[in-house]
């Protein structure tokens, strides 16, 4: 019995994905966009040439990892801290008398990693200090917090999630329903009645559109009531690409209905291509923190384009002319999808 069973469950190939395929290749896609690098803050220097001891700081934290150091003046640090390209800024001035002030700002918007960074450059800077003048308190720090329009960590994920699971209701669900539909003989019957396909598959894409904007709705209300979501952007822009969206992973869907026989090949064709996306489009992590020779093929699928839309769209304050070309994607995406799907779509099994 148990050799039996071991046999079903080898031929089922929709467990061994479950059991084997999923978690091997979340562990090689999880590996390749994190890898074993440390964690980096971006730490502004003002003033490096102010004083000796400064420029002997600058250089030594330049050479220490964990920090990617840029050197400018205070206007251009304080504003790209502002702009959320910074973590800390430090400004060095000097005084008369060997004394070195050190103003240290940092974002508290996001206060998790603002207060990481704060620690890390405090922590650097009072051990510089002992080192360079041995031990003599040379540096006077002081902190000052500054707001940022940075994007909270929340902010990144919520849309991207929204995206994901715009294409899995889409993509993943279209295909199963009507390959389901297509075995049972309800499509072969629902042909061969006066009753319009044409209406037929209108009906369930009208359909599908309203449960992706209940999922929009439900999935931002409950970052808004739970985490603080900020959604800056315009509610009608924002269903736009929503709307597109869904169409365009719907398109998708008739796709992989088209050329699966059965519904458990309809399923493998989906996961096959939704869980590579799911983990390469910058759902969980900006495209810009992946390995450089990953990041163009990450350039190149669909799901990218909607979740970084819709980042645009709700907390950023963009508008529909800033986000065209990835409401262009989303529009090919959905022509060429619908175009294939009518061209090898089989309304039976035969």
């Amino acid at each position: 019995m148990t050799t039996a069973n071991v046999k079903m469950t080898v031929r089922n190939r929709t467990a061994l994905f479950w059991n084997l395929a999923f978690p091997l290749l979340f562990i090689v896609l999880f590996g390749f966009l994190i890898g074993n690098d440390s964690f980096s803050f971006d730490v502004g220097i003002v003033g490096a040439d102010s004083s000796p001891i400064a420029h002997a700081i600058t250089a030594e934290m330049q050479q220490t990892d964990g920090f990617s150091v840029k050197t400018g003046t205070e206007d251009a640090e304080m504003t790209a801290l502002r702009d959320g390209r910074r973590s800390v800024v430090v400004v060095f001035s000097a005084e008369a008398g060997d004394q070195v002030h050190a103003n240290v700002y940092w974002d508290q918007s996001n206060p998790q990693q603002g207060s990481i960074a704060l620690s890390a450059v405090r922590q650097f800077l009072s051990e510089a200090n002992a080192s360079i003048t041995g031990g003599v308190p040379a540096i006077d720090v002081q902190v000052q917090a500054v707001d940022s329009k940075a994007l909270r960590y929340i902010d990144f994920f919520v849309p991207g999630v929204l995206a994901l699971s715009l294409m899995n209701s889409g993509m993943i669900g279209l295909a199963s329903a009507f390959v389901t539909y297509r075995e049972r003989g309800i499509l072969r019957r629902i042909k061969a009645t006066p009753f319009p396909l044409s209406s037929f598959i209108g009906a369930r894409i009208t359909s599908q559109l309203f449960v992706s904007v209940t999922q929009a709705i439900v999935l931002v209300g409950a970052g808004m009531l739970l985490f603080d979501l900020r959604i800056n952007g315009n509610p009608l822009y924002i269903l736009v690409m929503v709307i597109l969206g869904s169409l365009a992973f719907l398109s998708l869907g008739f796709v992989i209905a088209a050329f699966a026989r059965n519904q458990e090949a309809a399923d493998s064709i989906a996961n096959a291509f939704s869980f590579p996306m799911m983990f390469l489009s910058g759902i969980f992590f900006p495209v810009d923190s992946a390995p450089e020779w990953l990041q163009p093929i990450m350039r190149l699928i669909p799901l990218r384009y909607l979740a970084d839309g819709l980042r645009d769209l709700m907390v950023r304050n963009a508008g529909l002319t800033d986000v065209w070309p990835e409401l262009l994607i989303m529009a090919a995406t959905g022509v060429i999808g619908f175009l294939l799907a009518l061209r090898f779509f089989r309304w039976d099994t035969t």
